[in-house]
């Protein structure tokens, strides 16, 4: 792991809450947010290649379920940059 890496296994919402805000690992999240964006990109690079509607159709439906996770992860970043808000698992 690197130095803003951390095993959030067993930590509550909280917990992970006050280490972020504490230890700064803000850009570890932050990257995971540019990764699945990235991956999103990707799958439309894929989509504009295919030339099989079955495939296409496959990555399609990749795509939408991609779509509520990059959400999530905006709306929990927002939540988590709220002082003193409870985050729900």
């Amino acid at each position: 792991m690197s130095e803003h890496e951390f095993n959030i296994e067993n930590l509550s919402s909280t917990e992970i809450k006050s280490k972020i805000q504490r230890d700064g690992i803000w850009p570890q999240y932050t990257q995971r947010i540019k990764s699945l964006e990235r991956a999103e990109r990707e799958f439309w690079k894929l989509f504009e290649q295919e030339t099989d509607s079955t495939r296409k159709q496959t990555l399609l439906e990749d795509l939408v379920n991609l779509q509520p996770v990059i959400s999530r992860c905006y709306d929990t970043a927002q939540t988590m940059l709220q002082p003193n808000v409870e985050i729900k698992n």
